[in-house]
């Protein structure tokens, strides 16, 4: 079973984790060379616009780059199902176009439809080799276009494999889109992600640091960059980094919160500014869990258990299946001498460990979290 501190900074990171995907936004955007308008796209268009590709032959090349600007509009509304429906009816007219491919792979993972995204989005990769020069024998030719739009490609399959349990053949699919365009911002930050996950910390961090040094004002990059050189245990960098996120970025709050439990982990005279960080984290983002439960804990090992109360209470709430904000409380109980609240939290630790154990209805023991 995987440590407390383990299960603190694999948190940690997943706290960041808005999906890489989401970037890929900006991607779908190069592919299809459209400006988006700040209105809402009616949906008698789209409708106009969903016919118009299914007729197929007499769509003109006009109309079709009219219709991928409107599906990569959809999609940037938040629009999914109907963009994943414009998407798929330009892939079936041009099925060798890569941006409609591609698109099509990305509506449809958002949709959670992740089966059906797997395969567009091997088929996307498919149509985009072409496109780059020496990527069928995944060759390391010269930076260009074409070599971006593959790995484009190439990351948002890594990634629907990944959240398809594919762990092995996502880091060897993202490796390939970092070998074609080591420039790709969204192939290193995958990298070091499933580096990251998969324990080598070495090589997540130098992925991590050139993300960083490929877009420098990127606040997920500098996050995970820190907190994989803090489970290296190169605290020293990590405090850097924390420091550097939450002094150019001081909206972000999980600079203040990398930077907080750091600092109190280090303990002595930073531990102070580092309870100041979690409650700027706190300001920030009142439902951040690990911030939460990273100050009540320290709290309450500063014999503050009285202002500990709220914060795990809270913590409590936001994670009802963790033990520790309940482990936390009947600390904080114990040493206010409320003996029977501190009972109540011990039973209540209790029955969440019991229910860990507990078969389930298929007589397999539930996997410990």
């Amino acid at each position: 079973m995987m440590s407390a501190r383990s299960q603190t900074l694999i948190l940690r990171l997943s706290l960041f984790a808005i999906c890489v995907v989401f970037s890929h936004v900006a991607a779908g955007a190069r592919v299809a060379a459209f400006t988006q308008r700040a209105d809402s796209v009616p949906a008698a268009e789209v409708a106009q616009a969903v016919e118009g590709a299914r007729r197929g032959a007499s769509l003109t090349d006009e109309a079709f780059a009219h219709s991928l600007a409107l599906a990569y509009r959809l999609f940037g509304e938040g629009r999914y199902a109907e963009a994943a429906e414009l998407f798929g009816a330009l892939a079936a007219s041009r099925p060798r176009d890569a941006a409609a491919a591609y698109g099509a792979a990305l509506a449809t993972f958002n949709l959670g439809r992740t089966a059906e995204a797997e395969t567009l989005a091997r088929r996307a990769v498919e149509v985009s080799l072409p496109l780059g020069a020496n990527a069928r024998a995944g060759g390391t030719s010269s930076p260009g276009g074409g070599n971006m739009r593959v790995a484009d490609s190439l990351v948002l399959l890594a990634v629907v494999l990944a959240v398809r349990g594919g762990n092995a053949e996502a880091l060897k699919t993202v490796e390939r889109a970092v070998a074609l365009a080591p420039d790709h911002f969204d192939a290193q930050l995958a990298l070091g992600r499933a580096l990251y996950g998969a324990g080598n910390d070495a090589r997540a961090t130098r992925a991590f640091r050139a993300a960083v040094a490929l877009r420098p004002g990127d606040a997920r990059a500098r996050f995970y960059l820190a907190t994989a050189l803090e489970r290296a245990g190169d605290t020293t960098g990590a405090l850097a980094v924390y420091r550097e996120l939450a002094q150019s970025q001081p909206l972000v709050a999980e600079g203040h919160l990398g930077l907080g439990v750091l600092l109190v982990k280090r303990g002595g005279a930073e531990a102070e500014e580092g309870l100041k960080e979690l409650e700027r984290a706190l300001a920030l983002k009142p439902n951040l869990y690990e911030a939460r439960i990273a100050l009540g804990r320290a709290l309450v090992a500063g014999e503050r258990a009285a202002e500990a109360i709220e914060h795990l209470r809270r913590a409590a709430e936001l994670a009802p299946g963790n033990p520790e904000p309940h482990y936390q409380l009947s600390l904080a109980y114990r040493r206010m001498g409320r003996s029977e609240d501190a009972a109540a939290e011990s039973a209540i630790v209790k029955r969440i460990h019991e229910s860990r154990r507990a078969p389930d209805a298929g007589g397999k023991v539930a996997p410990q979290h």
